[in-house]
């Protein structure tokens, strides 16, 4: 039961937001092409994200103090 719940939660983000992408197909994108090298950095091979995950991780890293 516990699984099927999970899944649906899954799915409901995934629609929510336009669907879950790999690191490697967000570093691929168009849409990020001027960000390649933070998200480089930023994202861990083999998790998925959704487009709100990235643009969160993104402003947060921007919005950090330089030492």
């Amino acid at each position: 039961m516990a699984g099927q719940k999970e899944m649906e939660v899954v799915k409901g983000k995934a629609k929510q937001s336009g669907g879950l992408f790999s690191a490697e197909q967000l570093l691929r994108s168009e849409k990020y092409r001027d960000r390649r090298d933070i998200l480089t950095a930023l994202l861990k091979p083999g998790e998925r994200y959704t487009f709100s995950d990235v643009e969160k991780m993104v402003g947060d890293y921007m919005k950090g103090k330089v030492k």
